[in-house]
């Protein structure tokens, strides 16, 4: 039986990398120190030490930040806090290569730009301990149903997947803490429990020394090399794509302005095309009831006819929306193809940065598109709709009309006064209650035909955006995926010609010391494949 406090093959080789990683960041340091290059020697300077107290602390734009920050340092004095905006980590993701541990803060209600989705996810992707995500003023949330609304787009923003296919409820799921700046005690149950377990929870992480990871030292060295190799190519860095295979900052950069250009253009046409949608809807509803007054009178004699008028003010509301579909659908087209077109120039830019930098096995695939030709019509069928038998809405039993209550009058008159006076006086009184009849009928009409009207345009005011909304989503998740997979190609490809299938060439003098430290990352990544 093995010996629990016997180290196995894999702490061992932790711990050898640990060891050989701090050692090659601290040569690095030497060199930059003795051939001069200043901004290497002072990101080295900057990085935390063995005994770190510190954190950082990115905060979303609108997560409660401040009053985060008072209460941590007011709870943990011996915890060195930094903050930097969240926002500016995507332009200086070198920022958070400075922390053992970072605090992702993000509001439970907020919706982050793409610069700042694309920031958190990177926070979000480093190795395990050294992140924290609280999600601040969670005392707004009730019940189960917000819960797992919050971690759905919290696993949408962090993990970059289709929150469909994650099945979870809560954002304790996720490894995020709940926290809130306002008086716990007045926090109904269960809110009040889990906030007050997640701050505790958030302290006690804090307090603890954060892991040693042998990935974030890694990508410490990378940064310090990476830097050195720019200060050795001069003014003249990244004119020549072979001086640059190795780095890949070109293609990353086309890679998040490709993202952010689709998505601002998804974002952008989509909350326009909604605001177009229900504009012209309330014209249209203001045009419908103008006319409709007009129509039940031209049509007053099939009114007047018991089941007609829902039929007529369906087919009133059939014509008029689908006028309305008729002219809504080229403007939905025309956003749907300025979307297309933004996704073909973006991804067409990430193909020329692949073809420049020379990147082998990355490719980009064709760009989805998105087609709102059939946002602008609602459903088959609601308020309004043609009948499939009885009464028109609205329009009570009792409204009979013409020649039968015309007979009644007379039969009852005829019992009195003989069957020629009463039947001339049965005709004249049957005529004066079918007109009033009619009157009342065609007013019953016109108030079913002004609420269906209401409630028809009500239902495409909810229906027609929605259905902009999903078929641009769908789009959008869809540029996500390939995006995500083209990223992952090139991080897989860079990481490949790191690791030696692009031999460093021999070099003289200080950029033969860069390929020297490179080398023994190389050797390093080898081992950490070997296991």
């Amino acid at each position: 039986m093995a010996d629990p406090d016997t180290p196995g093959p894999a702490d061992r080789t932790h711990h050898a990398l640990v060891t050989e990683l701090r050692a090659l960041i601290e040569d690095t340091a030497r060199a930059a120190a003795r051939h001069g290059w200043t901004a290497v020697a002072e990101a080295a300077a900057a990085l935390p030490g063995r005994d770190d107290r510190s954190a950082l602390l990115c905060a979303s734009p609108k997560a409660d930040s401040a009053a985060l920050t008072a209460h941590l340092r007011a709870r943990l004095p011996e915890l060195d806090l930094r903050t930097f905006p969240l926002e500016a980590l995507h332009t200086d993701p070198a920022e958070a290569l400075r922390a053992d541990r970072v605090v992702l803060a993000l509001g439970c209600a907020e919706l982050l730009s793409p610069v700042a989705t694309a920031a958190a996810g990177a926070l979000a992707a480093r190795p395990p301990g050294t992140v924290l995500v609280v999600l601040t003023g969670a005392d707004t949330l009730s019940g189960d149903d917000e819960l797992a609304l919050v971690a759905r787009r919290m696993r949408r923003v962090l993990h970059a997947g289709p929150a469909e296919e994650w099945t979870g409820r809560s954002p304790a799921e996720l490894g995020c803490l709940l926290w809130s700046a306002e008086d716990l005690a007045d926090v109904p149950e269960p809110l009040h429990s889990l906030l007050v377990r997640d701050a505790a929870a958030l302290e006690g992480r804090l307090r603890s020394r954060a892991p040693v990871s042998p990935q974030l030292l890694h990508d410490r060295v990378v940064h310090l090399l990476d830097l050195a190799a720019g200060l050795l190519a001069g003014p003249d860095r990244g004119k020549d794509p072979r001086r640059r295979l190795s780095d890949g900052t070109e293609t990353r950069t086309a890679l998040e302005t490709g993202r952010r250009k689709v998505l601002r253009a998804v974002d952008a046409e989509t909350a326009a095309a909604e605001r177009e949608v229900v504009a012209s809807l309330r014209a249209a509803e203001g045009e419908l009831l103008r006319r409709l007054d007009t129509f039940l009178e031209r049509h007053r004699q099939e009114v007047a006819e018991p089941g007609r008028a829902r039929g007529l003010v369906a087919g009133y509301l059939d014509r008029g929306t689908g006028s309305w579909a008729g002219a809504t659908a080229p403007g939905l087209r025309a956003r749907a193809a300025r979307i297309n077109r933004a996704t073909a120039e973006a991804f067409r830019e990430l193909e020329e940065a692949l073809a420049r930098q020379g990147v082998e096995g990355v490719t980009v695939g064709a760009p989805p598109s998105v087609c709102l030709d059939g946002a602008a019509h609602g459903p088959a069928s609601g308020p309004g709709s043609r009948p499939r038998g009885g009464k028109p809405s609205g329009v009570p039993t009792r409204m009979v009309v013409g020649g039968a209550l015309g007979a009644a009058a007379g039969a009852v008159l005829t019992s009195g006064l003989g069957t020629l006076l009463g039947a001339g006086m049965g005709a004249a009184a049957g005529g004066v209650l079918h007109h009033r009849r009619t009157e009342l009928q065609i007013g019953r009409a016109t108030a079913y035909g002004r609420a269906a009207v209401r409630e028809r345009v009500a239902g495409l005011v909810a229906d027609v955006p929605a259905a902009v909304r999903r078929e641009t989503g769908a789009l959008r998740r869809s540029v996500e995926r390939e995006l995500d997979r083209v990223g992952g190609d090139l991080e897989t490809a860079l990481l490949a010609r790191r690791t030696g299938l692009r031999p460093f060439l021999p070099t003289g003098g200080t950029a033969g010391v860069v390929g020297g430290l490179r080398q023994r990352l190389a050797a390093l990544e080898r081992m950490a494949a070997d296991g």
